[in-house]
């Protein structure tokens, strides 16, 4: 159930880097390709700036090398977890929560309108991501031991996602 929320939160998401317009690629000095928003801070072999306005660049397609690319960089981004431990509050976490799952399902509608996912892909994910989104509750985050403790102090993490949070601390199998 796990990989369902995580496949569900990047189909909602595919396109949300891409709307703030420059996205950064560039490679390290290892060879490895990189996708940000903001330019590299390290030195780095190649650096290409695009525009890109929703799923379509403005101007040029992104290639499907690219946009497989992207789109396991952004994977990655989403669940890393940062490992500095947090002191369990419970307004953050379920602040945060809300604030993704709700920006998932606002996303997901744009990815559907300018075409990145079907309608069908959107209702499956929308499900799943409802279904997880129950779990989630004040009353249980101020109960919450064990794993489910620690997805809450992770998601009291304003750096965390729902997906790194989720899969690092086995929300959905609780």
């Amino acid at each position: 159930m796990k990989r369902v929320i995580i496949t569900a939160t990047l189909l909602m998401l595919p396109t949300i880097g891409l709307q703030a317009g420059e996205v950064y690629k560039w490679t390290d000095a290892e060879g490895k390709v990189h996708f940000s928003a903001r330019p590299p801070t390290e030195k780095a072999a190649t650096v290409e700036v695009k525009k890109y306005r929703g799923a379509s660049p403005a101007g040029t397609q992104m290639s499907d090398e690219d946009k497989a690319e992207w789109t396991e960089a952004y994977k990655k981004q989403l669940l890393k977890v940062d490992e500095t431990k947090t002191q369990l509050n419970c307004s953050s976490a379920i602040n945060n929560a809300d604030w993704q799952f709700e920006t998932m399902l606002t996303q997901g509608k744009r990815n559907v309108d300018n075409g990145s996912i079907t309608q069908e892909q959107y209702t499956q994910a929308t499900a799943a991501l409802q279904k997880a989104k129950q779990k989630i509750s004040y009353s249980r985050c101020q109960s919450a031991t064990g794993l489910e403790r620690s997805f809450y102090e992770c998601m009291s993490n304003d750096k965390n996602h729902l997906a790194g949070c989720g899969e690092k601390h086995n929300f959905m199998d609780m």
